[in-house]
């Protein structure tokens, strides 16, 4: 996927058990794909709280967050949990196993899970910002803020 291309229609189960589909966000919400390596490491705790903190925030942007790794549905589940039940959806790219990453081109073959990045997709499903993240604490919030403000 590059910038300027539609997103990858996905569909994967949150960390309650309920499907989300791009189509159920197409002319209704932007949204900001948040790829973690894997649930409970340190680097992926950071990524998800700092996206808690900013929640708010991107929800004032009619933005809606979407945390996504290649964890299991009920991992995702007490994974968000144990980060204080995440506002966000937490979802699951198990089944077949990081086929969202892999449309996403994030999927990385040796570690088998996606590397950290961020996509932010538009109202009409469009790609409009790719970051690819070494580190979590490399996430600038106020930087994606900016880029979600800008599509409104």
């Amino acid at each position: 996927m590059k910038i300027g291309s539609q997103a990858f229609n996905f569909e994967m189960l949150d960390q309650h058990g309920n499907i989300h589909k791009l189509t159920d966000y197409i002319g209704e919400k932007n949204i900001l794909l948040s790829f973690h390596i894997f649930s409970f490491t340190k680097g992926c705790n950071n990524q998800m709280t700092v996206f808690r903190s900013a929640y708010p925030k991107f929800k004032k942007l009619n933005t809606e967050i979407l945390g996504v790794s290649c964890d299991a549905q009920p991992t995702q589940t007490a994974y968000s949990t144990s980060l204080g039940n995440l506002p966000y959806p937490v979802l699951s790219d198990f089944h077949p196993k990081g086929q969202v990453a892999k449309e996403f081109d994030i999927y990385n073959e040796d570690r088998g899970t996606s590397d950290r990045g961020v996509f932010i997709i538009d109202l009409s499903g469009e790609i409009k910002y790719i970051e690819i993240y070494t580190r979590a604490k490399d996430i600038d919030i106020d930087r994606l803020l900016e880029v979600v403000d800008n599509l409104c």
